[in-house]
């Protein structure tokens, strides 16, 4: 991701050989054995010696990151200290979402990049990645900053974006019928 001509992360991630990245190395790496487990990449592997079609991976990751780009132009790129999701919070939930789009679709397909985007756009309005605050419930509102890269605040953040996508879908559904 840190060396394709075309990902969204391309010279992002902080690594040994690229020391300027803005996004740890580690953020990107649990996000990506995450999925590889349970999640959307994980389809793209062999059960039965747990090798992987990496191009097909690459193609569902560069996807998706370019839909949230697409959808957060304004929050990419920044260092994680102005944009929560450039931070391993914002990294690991948004991995998260990538799984729960690829459940709705299915495991014929990924979905491609518009439609990653269709279904990331849900979810502009709920998102306060560099300014505001999130409302996670009754007495639950944090500041956009104040979300870190905790077990417990990675949780909630990803627990929140879920269920507001689900929310968004299910809203979707009933107006389409």
């Amino acid at each position: 991701l840190n060396r394709d001509e075309d990902s969204p992360f391309k010279q992002m991630i902080a690594t040994p050989t690229t020391t300027s990245g803005i996004v740890k190395d580690n953020s990107v790496l649990r996000m990506l054995e995450s999925s590889l487990t349970d999640g959307i990449l994980y389809r793209y592997r062999d059960p039965d010696n747990g090798e992987g079609d990496a191009e097909q991976m690459l193609s569902v990751l560069k996807d998706y990151w370019h839909s949230v780009v697409d959808v957060f132009p304004e929050a990419w790129g920044l260092p994680p200290k102005r944009s929560r999701l450039m931070h391993g919070a914002g990294i690991m939930s948004l991995g998260h979402l990538m799984d729960a789009i690829g459940d709705r679709f299915g495991p014929a397909r990924a979905p491609n990049r518009e439609e990653f985007r269709e279904e990331v756009v849900l979810l502009r309005d709920t998102c306060r990645w560099t300014h505001g605050y999130w409302d996670f419930g009754p007495g639950k509102q944090r500041k956009w900053n104040e979300v870190q890269n905790t077990s417990k605040d990675i949780q909630m953040l990803a627990s929140f974006l879920l269920f507001k996508y689900r929310e968004c879908v299910s809203v979707s559904r009933q107006s389409a019928h």
